[in-house]
């Protein structure tokens, strides 16, 4: 059976939110979970993803094995600067989170906020992380290919890391009564961090550190909007999309590196990408299109 929850119902008379229908949710990771066992049970571990030649697919259920075995013990080891600096922020953010939210939500236009919102949404990101790793594939850019498991990788990772926190930290929602400042560890709320900010932000950020173009930072920007839209929409306090966007980013900067050494120890060395972007059709009986190289 699907699960339910309450979730706000925006009243365009009203123009305000309100606790309304329940919505129901397809059934979270079980495949996925059974797909990751697997292959725990099947790949050896490794400090780092053991390189693969540049065409063997198999690469990729070996990289997930590695990683997910490396992923606790990345967990606990002391963080970068950066990392650092990102929580401290996260924190000093937290103090004006009722401010900032209430500013943000006069920017509301439901038909802007609700079209990016969608690119944060993990139901629909999965299966669509999926087919973009599937259509990769069938690419003979070995750069593509990578970007796109990463990306698929990190989105799991994130994902689950992310509900933990959630339940962990236990915040209210803005459209809640008890307000920015009420933090009750596993009493049910789930404000902190943002899912789609998390989603959003591990999806996109490999296409970043695979593809050094101007237009791979489009998809940057996407995922900044996506995590706007959700305070803008009174699901999220600005601290909990920082803390989402951290999230996602920092495990796909660590994903990314891991393959891209492991690419590299195996003799496939991946050339800077030109600052050109090229378009060339793609005409053949059986495929019509055209391809995109930057």
């Amino acid at each position: 059976m699907p699960r339910s929850r309450l979730l706000p119902h925006f009243d365009p008379s009203a123009r305000a939110f309100r606790p309304g229908e329940k919505v129901s949710h397809a059934a979270s990771f079980r495949w996925l979970v059974m797909l990751v066992l697997t292959t725990l049970l099947l790949v050896p571990g490794a400090r780092i993803s053991v390189a693969q030649d540049s065409d063997d697919p198999l690469r990729f259920a070996a990289w997930l094995g590695q990683d997910f075995r490396a992923f606790p013990r990345a967990l606990v080891r002391a963080p970068s600067p950066t990392f650092g600096a990102g929580v401290l922020a996260v924190g000093i953010l937290s103090y004006r989170d009722a401010s900032l939210a209430g500013s943000m939500q006069k920017w509301h236009r439901r038909e802007l906020w609700r079209v990016v919102e969608e690119f944060g949404d993990a139901n629909a990101m999965r299966p669509a992380s999926i087919i973009i790793f599937a259509g990769a594939l069938l690419q003979d850019d070995h750069r593509v290919q990578d970007a796109a498991f990463t990306g698929l990788e990190a989105l799991i990772l994130a994902n689950l890391l992310t509900n933990a926190l959630k339940a962990a930290f236990g915040r209210s929602r803005p459209w809640q009564e008890p307000g920015a400042d009420d933090w009750e560890p596993f009493s049910g709320s789930t404000s902190f961090p943002s899912g789609h900010a998390t989603t959003a932000f591990a999806l996109m950020t490999p296409w970043v550190m695979y593809f050094r173009h101007p237009l791979a930072w489009t998809a940057i920007g996407l995922a900044t909007a996506t995590s706007l839209s959700r305070v803008t929409l009174r699901y999220h306090w600005p601290s909990d999309v920082l803390a989402g966007a951290i999230v996602g980013s920092s495990i796909s900067v660590w994903l990314s590196r891991r393959h891209m050494q492991a690419g590299a120890g195996s003799g496939f060395i991946r050339s800077e990408s030109s600052s050109r972007l090229q378009v060339r059709p793609i005409l053949s009986p059986f495929r019509t299109g055209v391809r995109l190289s930057f």
